[in-house]
C-alpha cells in the first residue's frame, strides 16, 4: 500500500497495444514513448518485490535512481522509434526510403525500372558534289551526277550532340542501325504537276507553255476534250506567269486548278524476265508508259535481264518527263474570223418587164449546184490560212445553231464572181461529205455564218498540282530508286492548317510502287497527320534511328575462378536502357566479354547450368550497375584471367535526352560521303529512373499478371508496368465491328505515346507476346482537357491573405495533377471545395464557376465528367484526364 502517496497517478502504461487501420501510408508501431515509459517504470517502484525499491519514496527527477529510470526510458523510446521507422520499411505502401522499395520489390521478382533513354530519328544529308566519295577522275563524266552517286552504308555508332537551350546540357545521341544511303534520298519532292492530258471541260481552264503568245481575252479556241469533243471556246482572261513561264486560260469567271488526277495502271508482268533483252529506248518505254510496278519486282525485273540500275533509273526519270500524251487532246487558236463569200451580196432583182421590182421583192440567190459541201468561199483573201490548218464554221441559225469543224486540206486565193458580185477569195478545200452551210438552198443560209481559221496550235503545260500534301499516299516527281518497306522518313513543310508554322513528322513506308515511272509512296497508318503546302514539301529518306547515350569501353577486373558470385561495378554510371519489346519495356546495352568471348545476361541464376556463360546486373541505391558472374552451380565461374573481364556499355539515360527538333546537329563522328545530320522531330520516350510512388504502384504488378496477359486488368497493368509508360486504361472498344481491346497512354509526365512510336511499337509487341496475338489492340494516347475554377474565399484576418491564396491554388493544382489524377475521372463540386476548404486560413469558400475550358457556360455543375475511349471511322480519341487549367485560378478574397 502507498502510504507516503509518491505513486497516485501513476499507471503502467507500456507496452502499448498497437492497431492499425488499412490504407494508411505510415503504419504506428511503437510500443511507448519517453513518458509512457518513464512513467511506467515509476508506477512499478510501488509494485516491485523488492523491499530496497520499496523504500525509494523519492520521485524528483534530480535524484540519482529516478534520473537513472528517465534515461532508460529515453533509450527505449529511441529504439522504439527506430523500430517503428524498420517496421515502415517493411512494407511497399509504407517505405520511405529507396533502398527498403528496391529490396522489397526484388523479392517478388521485380526491379525498379532503370529509366529509359530517349529516341530520335536523324536525318542525314549527303554530299552530292563531285568529289563526295573522292578524288573525281579527270575522265569523269559529271552529267547526270545526282543520280549517278552511289548508294552508301552509314553505319551504326553515329555520334551527334545537341546544341543546348538555356539551362540544358549537351546530350550526345548515337544511331543504332546501318542504313543504306543516296545523295537523291536529300531532299524529295512530291509531284507538282500533272500532264493537262487529257483536257476536261469542266475544269474551264488550259495552260499553255510560254508567256508571249500573243493572245487576249475573247479570242476563239478549238480545243478537244476527248471525253466530250471538240468545243469552241472563248478566252474569258488570261492570266501569265513568268516564273514558271506558263499562261492559264480562264473560260469562264471563276475557275480553280483541279485536284490531283492518280492514274490507274495495270501492273508490270513479271514474266517479261523469261526472255531477257538489251535496253533500249522501246524497252524503256515499255516499262514507263501505263504501267506500274511494285518497287520489289522491278528490283527483279532489272537484276534478272543483268540491267545496269544507273541506266536503268535516269532512262526511265528521263522518258518519265516526256511521255507522249495518252490521249488526243489539243488546243488551237483561230487568228482569223471571215464571213463566207456572197455574206454581203444584194439579193437577186426582180422585174416587171423591163423595170425592176422594188427591193423588197427581189428574190434570194439559189446556191444549189453553186456550194460545195468540200469547198468554203471567204470574203477576201487570207494569205495567213495554210494547209492541213483547222476551221470552225459557226451557224447562228436560229432553229438550229451548229459549230462545225473541219481540216483544211488545200488553200487557194483567186477571184471568184457569183451571186451578182465579183471580188478575191480564199478558197478552202475541206474534209467534208455534207453541207457544211446546214439544210438552207438559198444564199440567206450563208449570210450569217462566220468561219474562224488560221489555226495556230497551243502547246500545253502541265498542271499545278495544288492539293494539300496528307492522308496515306504521296507521288513522287519523279524514280526514286532503292525505296523500301518499312523504312523511316521525315516529311517537313509549311502547313496549311496552321498559316505561317513549319512542322516535320516521322512516316513509316508501308508500299512502294512505280506507276508510270513516278514512286508513289503509301505510309503505315495514320500516314501525314497534318496538311503541307505541296510546293513547300521536302522529304528526307536518309533516316536512322538514334538513342540517347554514348559508348564507352573499359576493363571491368580480373577474373578470379575461385571466388564465387564474383562482382564488378561499372565505373560509368548511368547505364543506358533502351526501349524494347519486353515484359520490363527495357533493353540493356552492356555487352560482356570475358576472354574475347561473349557472355549473356539473365534475369536470374536459377534454372541456368554450371557451363552457361552468363551474368546478372542489378542497380544499386546510388544507380550504379553492379554485374555479378555465378557460383559454378548456376552460371559459371569467371576464368582466372588478367584483365581479361571486358565491357562495352552506353552511358546515359533519362528525360534529360528529350531533347527538341533540330538540337541534334553536331556531328561527333563524319562518315565519308555525309554532309550533315539533324533531327527534325523531337526525341522521345525517354523516363527517369523509377521513383517511391511509382515503384509501389507498379511492383506488385509482375505477380498480379505472372507474364501472362489475359483479362483487361491484365493489358491495363502490363501496359502500366512498362518503362516510359505512366498511366493506361484498357477498355473494350468497337472498331468496324470488330471488339477490341483499347489501351489509352500516357508517357513520362503526360507525355504523348504514338503508336506509330517505337515505345509504341515496343509495348505492341510485348504485349503480343504475353497475351493472345489473336486480340485485337488499339494503343492510343490520351485527351488531356482543362476545367476552370472561380471562386471567392473568406480568409481568416489572422492569416495575410495572399500567402492562403497561393496556398489555395497551390493545393488545386497539387490534387488535379496529371499524377494525381485518373483517365476518365470526373471532377465534383464537393471534392474542389474539400481541396479548398482545407488550406489553413480559409473559413468560407464561394464557388463561383466550375466548367470545363472549352465551355462557355458559367453554371456551376455537381460533376464534369471525363469521356472514355471514343472511336469513329474518321478518328480514334483516347480517354480524357481532366486536370486543372495551366492558367491563374480565378480567386477573389471577400470579407
Amino acid at each position: 500500500m502507498d502510504t507516503c502517496h509518491c505513486c497516485e497517478g501513476l499507471s503502467v502504461q507500456t507496452p502499448v497495444e498497437i492497431y492499425n487501420r488499412a490504407g494508411l501510408n505510415a503504419i504506428a508501431y511503437r510500443v511507448g514513448t519517453h513518458p509512457q515509459f518513464k512513467e511506467s517504470l515509476l508506477a512499478r517502484l510501488s509494485l516491485a518485490d523488492q523491499p530496497t525499491l520499496k523504500n525509494l519514496t523519492t520521485r524528483e527527477d534530480n535524484d540519482f535512481s529516478i534520473a537513472l529510470l528517465d534515461a532508460w526510458s529515453v533509450v527505449s523510446d529511441v529504439l522504439t522509434f527506430y523500430q517503428e521507422r524498420i517496421a515502415n520499411e517493411s512494407y511497399l505502401a509504407t517505405a520511405t526510403e529507396r533502398f527498403s522499395i528496391l529490396q522489397l520489390a526484388r523479392l517478388i521478382g521485380y526491379e525498379l525500372r532503370p529509366g529509359v533513354a530517349a529516341t530520335a530519328y536523324i536525318a542525314f544529308t549527303l554530299d552530292d558534289s563531285a568529289s563526295a566519295l573522292g578524288p573525281v577522275l579527270p575522265s569523269n563524266n559529271l552529267t547526270g551526277l545526282l543520280q549517278s552517286l552511289p548508294p552508301i552504308t552509314i553505319d551504326k555508332g553515329i555520334k551527334l550532340q545537341s546544341i543546348p537551350g538555356p539551362g540544358e546540357k549537351a546530350q550526345t545521341f548515337e544511331t543504332v542501325e546501318n542504313i543504306s544511303a543516296r545523295a537523291e534520298w536529300n531532299n524529295i519532292k512530291p509531284r507538282l504537276t500533272q500532264p493537262q492530258d487529257p483536257l476536261v471541260e469542266t475544269d474551264n481552264i488550259i495552260l499553255l507553255k510560254g508567256t508571249n503568245l500573243n493572245l487576249k481575252k475573247g479570242d476563239i479556241l478549238r480545243v478537244n476534250y476527248p471525253d466530250n469533243g471538240i468545243k469552241l471556246k472563248t478566252i474569258f482572261n488570261i492570266v501569265v506567269d513568268n516564273d514558271a513561264r506558263t499562261t492559264r486560260l480562264n473560260l469562264k469567271t471563276v475557275t480553280t486548278l483541279p485536284n490531283y488526277r492518280k492514274p490507274v495502271f495495270a501492273f508490270g508482268n513479271l514474266a517479261q524476265i523469261l526472255n531477257p533483252v538489251l535496253l533500249n529506248q522501246n524497252v524503256v518505254f515499255g516499262l514507263v508508259n501505263k504501267v506500274a510496278w511494285k518497287e520489289s519486282d522491278f528490283n527483279i525485273l532489272v537484276n534478272t535481264n543483268r540491267w545496269v540500275p544507273k541506266d536503268v533509273y535516269q532512262s526511265i526519270n528521263t522518258q518519265a518527263a516526256g511521255l507522249p500524251p495518252e490521249t488526243e487532246s489539243s488546243a488551237f487558236v483561230f487568228r482569223k474570223r471571215a464571213p463566207v463569200f456572197g455574206y454581203n451580196a444584194q439579193k437577186k432583182i426582180t422585174y416587171n418587164g423591163n423595170i425592176p421590182n422594188p427591193p423588197s421583192s427581189w428574190t434570194e440567190w439559189d446556191i444549189s449546184g453553186i456550194e460545195k459541201n468540200n469547198i468554203v468561199y471567204l470574203d477576201n483573201a487570207y494569205e495567213e490560212i495554210v494547209d492541213d490548218s483547222y476551221i470552225a464554221i459557226q451557224n447562228p441559225d436560229a432553229t438550229n445553231p451548229s459549230v462545225s469543224f473541219y481540216k483544211v486540206n488545200a488553200v487557194n486565193v483567186t477571184s471568184r464572181t457569183e451571186y451578182g458580185m465579183s471580188t478575191k477569195t480564199t478558197k478552202l478545200s475541206i474534209d467534208s461529205t455534207s453541207d457544211w452551210w446546214g439544210s438552207g438552198t438559198t444564199l440567206a443560209s450563208l449570210r450569217s455564218i462566220v468561219v474562224y481559221a488560221q489555226s495556230e496550235q497551243l502547246d500545253l503545260a502541265e498542271l499545278p498540282i495544288e492539293d494539300e500534301v496528307t492522308g496515306v499516299t504521296l507521288t513522287l516527281d519523279r524514280y526514286y530508286p532503292g525505296l523500301r518497306e518499312g523504312q523511316a522518313i521525315i516529311i517537313s513543310g509549311e502547313r496549311s492548317d496552321l498559316q505561317g508554322v513549319s512542322s516535320s513528322e516521322l512516316l513509316f513506308i508501308k508500299t512502294v510502287e512505280i506507276i508510270g515511272g513516278f514512286t508513289e509512296l503509301t505510309f503505315v497508318d495514320p500516314g501525314i497527320q497534318y496538311s503541307y503546302i505541296r510546293k513547300t514539301v521536302a522529304i528526307n529518306a536518309n533516316v536512322a534511328m538514334a538513342t540517347h547515350g554514348e559508348t564507352v569501353q573499359e576493363v571491368l577486373g580480373n577474373g578470379d575462378a575461385s571466388t564465387i558470385f564474383q562482382t564488378f561495378k561499372l565505373k560509368q554510371p548511368p547505364l543506358t536502357f533502351i526501349t524494347a519489346d519486353t515484359d520490363s519495356g527495357v533493353q540493356s546495352t552492356l555487352e560482356i566479354r570475358v576472354n574475347d568471348l561473349l557472355w549473356h545476361e539473365v534475369p536470374y541464376f536459377l534454372d541456368h547450368g554450371q557451363d552457361e556463360r552468363i551474368y546478372i546486373t542489378r542497380q544499386d541505391n546510388d544507380s550504379n550497375t553492379i554485374v555479378t558472374f555465378g557460383d559454378g552451380i548456376n552460371g559459371a565461374r569467371v576464368p582466372t584471367g588478367l584483365q581479361n573481364i571486358k565491357a562495352t556499355y552506353r552511358k546515359g539515360i533519362g528525360t534529360g535526352g528529350l531533347v527538341k527538333a533540330n538540337q541534334l546537329s553536331q556531328l561527333q563522328t563524319k562518315p565519308l560521303g555525309v554532309k550533315s545530320a539533324i533531327n527534325p522531330v523531337s526525341a522521345n520516350g525517354a523516363q527517369d529512373a523509377e521513383q517511391l510512388d511509382s515503384a509501389r504502384n507498379n511492383a506488385s504488378l509482375t505477380i498480379l499478371t505472372l507474364g501472362r496477359v489475359v483479362s483487361l486488368q491484365d493489358y491495363e497493368d502490363f501496359a502500366r508496368a512498362f518503362a516510359g509508360i505512366e498511366k493506361t486504361l484498357a477498355t473494350w472498344t468497337l472498331v468496324n465491328g470488330r471488339r477490341h481491346v483499347y489501351i489509352t497512354v500516357a508517357g513520362t509526365d503526360g507525355a504523348e505515346v504514338p503508336e506509330d512510336s517505337k515505345l509504341g511499337i515496343n509495348l505492341l509487341a510485348a504485349i503480343n507476346k504475353a497475351g493472345d496475338p489473336r486480340v485485337a489492340i488499339k494503343i492510343a494516347s490520351y485527351s488531356p482537357r482543362y476545367f476552370q475554377i472561380s471562386a471567392n474565399v473568406v480568409v481568416d484576418p489572422d492569416y495575410i491573405a495572399a500567402n492562403v491564396i497561393a496556398a489555395v491554388e497551390k493545393n488545386l493544382r497539387d490534387t488535379f495533377s496529371f499524377k494525381a489524377r485518373k483517365f476518365a475521372q470526373s471532377v465534383t463540386y464537393s471534392e474542389v471545395v474539400a481541396c479548398m476548404q482545407q488550406t489553413p486560413g480559409v473559413i468560407a469558400v464561394n464557388i463561383n464557376s466550375l466548367v470545363r475550358s472549352e465551355d462557355p457556360a458559367t453554371n456551376i455543375p455537381d460533376v464534369i465528367d471525363a469521356a472514355m475511349p471514343v472511336i469513329t471511322t474518321t478518328s480514334v480519341k483516347g480517354a480524357e484526364l481532366l486536370t486543372l487549367d495551366p492558367r491563374p485560378v480565378d480567386l477573389k478574397v471577400i470579407s
